[in-house]
């Protein structure tokens, strides 16, 4: 059964023994029941209009309030669109939730959260009709975005701008949720200064020592080295530059900087094998604590 910012970058240790084992608990609890259940079989992989695809907005949405976010768009966190897929309309829809709603938004976390359903042309399976669950891709990415809201909800009177975060639909098919996105709200993301996309962080792979993790840059990107995220104790920061069809690119090409954090691809990929059980946790607790201790020196650059 298959389970259910920049600013300069700072070196942060691995898993910071200042904090208490309590809330390294409830980190590693509150990363494993999002992705659990994201990549549950109830949701049948997340095909975008599914039924699957909409219980996943539906508990990003109760996620988002939870932790005291507000909308973006007027009162709704949904951000309905339609695209088009072997010649038929897909109805999908984006959740997007912000912190200090009348102060501009300089900071935007994203990530993606369909995925192949039963299988589709992308699948490496050779029998398609079978659940993919996308655990790793990318309920990993959802997850860590969602533990990042929470730390931001959390000091949000300290802070003099707005962070946005948005999960998109119709990545898998062509990023059509995130080109949206940008296309419709791109007016509202003029102060906006860095896009941070997750996509596939939940794989740190331990077998390397220290682990890797990606920094995906577009070709072009104007990124200053004095911004690149460094080594840090416990993982290698690998810096790519290559464009690749991922969620920073619209924001690429409207200028803003924008790249992904992942942990890198693996045999499971797009296979009905990416479960929950084979998530490194551990590995997405140090991804999550760099993330954040990065994202809190940025503050200066954003301000």
């Amino acid at each position: 059964m298959k389970g259910w910012m920049f600013g300069i970058f700072l070196a942060a240790p691995a898993l910071p023994m200042n904090l208490s084992a309590q809330n390294d608990s409830l980190l590693l609890q509150g990363l494993k029941t999002d992705v659990f259940y994201l990549a549950s079989d109830s949701l049948g992989g997340r095909a975008p209009g599914t039924e699957g695809a909409e219980k996943a907005a539906r508990w990003i949405g109760t996620r988002f309030e939870s932790l005291g976010l507000k909308p973006f768009l007027e009162n709704t966190w949904i951000q309905p669109f339609t695209y088009s897929e072997e010649g038929r309309p897909v109805q999908a829809e984006n959740l997007l939730a912000q912190t200090n709603p009348d102060k501009p938004c300089k900071l935007l976390i994203t990530a993606h959260y369909d995925h192949l359903g039963l299988g589709n042309a992308h699948s490496r399976e050779v029998f398609k009709n079978v659940i993919h669950n996308g655990a790793d891709d990318n309920a990993s990415g959802v997850a860590m975005l969602l533990a990042l809201a929470e730390q931001y909800a959390k000091k949000e009177k300290e802070l003099d701008y707005s962070v946005l975060f948005v999960c998109f639909s119709g990545h898998e098919s062509g990023m059509f949720g995130s080109e949206y996105f940008v296309q419709h709200c791109g007016n509202k993301l003029d102060q906006a200064k860095y896009v941070l996309n997750l996509d596939m962080v939940g794989r740190l792979d331990d077998a390397q020592s220290p682990p890797p993790l990606y920094f995906r840059l577009p070709e072009g990107s104007l990124w200053e080295n004095d911004l690149l995220p460094v080594d840090v104790d416990g993982l290698k920061v690998v810096v790519k530059n290559q464009e690749m069809p991922l969620d920073h690119t619209p924001f690429h090409k409207k200028g803003m900087l924008a790249a992904t954090f992942s942990t890198g691809l693996h045999d499971d990929y797009h296979r009905s094998t990416d479960d929950a059980e084979r998530i490194n946790f551990t590995g997405m607790a140090q991804v999550f604590f760099l993330l954040k201790s990065t994202s809190e020196h940025s503050s200066s650059d954003v301000s």
